[in-house]
């Protein structure tokens, strides 16, 4: 299962003929998982509510919605995606767009409040999620067969490409749930034992100030959006563009080759992310004696002709992949503040035995001034992530001073209590 790791729940209790966790208290269980996948017959077992529900998980306070009152039942989920404002179920999300372009919105899915007083209800925990995440080939195979009975409309046209979509968008989900505190599950066989996720949960220590509570709830949802803002290079995102620009300024300019590097400011490593020719994974660079070492350090252009003739690191690699090597040229591209280079881009061999022109130069330097928002989004985001990591730290760190604070107060009260009793009996 991609995604996050599974072992199997040892200790279970057989219904019918399934297994099911022995800890599981049936009027808790919500059944859940793409159209076809087996929803009902988990829920007959359990003699459970005989409608199939659906439920927004971006409204407010959906776990107090009637339709939750009957349980066990199954559930389709409405999902908020990125760019959209209405919230759809998997089996409609081409009335959004193409499937494979679209992105859950995490940040859009409310949670129910932790648990933070003695007398307060704890939402997090009354309810218990399967998710039924059958392989894909198996998932395709049952819908498949049912779409001949005509009793599913959302079997029509069915493909095995959308059902890995619908199966991928739920796997997100039981992971989202799960490291959110809630209760949760996983069945990739219907006969088969239930199966609990390996990574561990974060967890939050209690707290009692309200103004606490909202900071904590408002840094748990950025961290938890880290799972969206690390697809930056996704299949519509900055990888396309880069790719996209890769394609035309060998065009343009009439050369051979031309790649994109990017320079990560934290590591201060530079990485070829596009590249004619170059596949999806990206290479880190050795930038010492590289000519776009050169180019990232100073932040200024370089033009190197007669390559094939000078000793260099481009002879290695020119040995190594058989390209030769005979002129290049590498402009800077500037970071959004102006004080570092994030990156830059390189290419090679003018056609036709021609020579770098200033006008070369210039188009390149236009094209990197278009690049800087892309580039730079990706790192200032990881900023973002690493600020809320340090802000919610340093909160923790001030609500645990303040109990340590108010402990010692107390101490300092009995220890003055007492001499003042102390001293009057003497």
């Amino acid at each position: 299962m991609n995604g996050f790791k599974t072992v199997e729940i040892e200790d279970v209790s057989i219904v019918n003929g399934i297994p099911f966790p022995g800890w599981l208290d049936k009027r808790k269980l919500i059944v859940t998982g793409p159209p076809g996948c087996g929803k009902t017959r988990i829920r007959e077992a359990l003699g459970g509510w005989p409608e199939e529900g659906y439920l927004d998980l971006s409204s407010k306070d959906w776990w107090k919605s009637s339709s939750l009152l009957y349980r066990p039942r199954e559930l389709h989920f409405g999902l908020p995606f990125v760019g959209f404002e209405k919230a759809v179920p998997v089996y409609q999300t081409d009335s959004l767009d193409d499937s494979s372009y679209l992105e859950l919105d995490f940040f859009r899915i409310t949670l129910p409040p932790p648990k933070t007083r003695p007398l307060a209800t704890d939402f997090r925990s009354r309810f218990t999620f399967e998710f039924i995440l059958l392989p894909a080939e198996k998932t395709w195979e049952l819908r498949t067969q049912r779409a001949k009975s005509g009793t599913h409309h959302v079997d029509e046209g069915l493909t095995l490409s959308r059902v890995r979509e619908e199966l991928e968008f739920y796997r997100q989900l039981a992971l989202f749930f799960h490291q959110s505190g809630m209760s949760v599950y996983i069945r990739d066989e219907l006969g088969g034992r239930p199966k609990r996720i390996l990574e561990e949960a974060p967890i939050h220590p209690p707290r009692s100030e309200e103004q606490g509570e909202a900071l904590y709830r408002h840094l748990d949802q950025i961290r938890l959006r880290e799972r969206l803002l690390n697809r930056s290079w996704s299949i519509r995102g900055n990888k396309c563009l880069l790719d996209l620009f890769v394609e035309m300024i060998p065009k343009v300019l009439s050369v051979e080759r031309c790649s994109i590097f990017i320079n990560d400011p934290a590591t201060d490593k530079v990485w070829l992310h596009s590249g004619t020719g170059l596949d999806e994974k990206a290479i880190e660079l050795d930038k010492s004696g590289s000519l776009v070492g050169q180019v990232i350090a100073t932040g200024e252009y370089l033009v190197k002709e007669n390559m094939h003739k000078l000793e260099g690191v481009h002879k290695r690699v020119d040995a190594q992949t058989g390209f030769v090597t005979r002129n290049e040229l590498c402009v800077p591209i500037k970071s959004l503040s102006g004080e570092k280079t994030a990156g830059a881009i390189l290419v090679l061999n003018k056609k036709e035995g021609r020579y770098f022109e200033v006008e070369d130069r210039v188009f390149l330097e236009k094209v990197a001034s278009h690049l800087q928002t892309a580039i730079e989004s990706i790192f200032l985001r990881q900023e973002l992530m690493d600020f809320s990591e340090l802000l919610s730290a340093r909160a923790r760190f001030s609500e645990w001073a303040r109990y340590l604070l108010g402990a010692l107060a107390l101490v300092a009260l009995a220890e003055a209590v007492m001499l003042v009793y102390l001293s009057g009996a003497t």
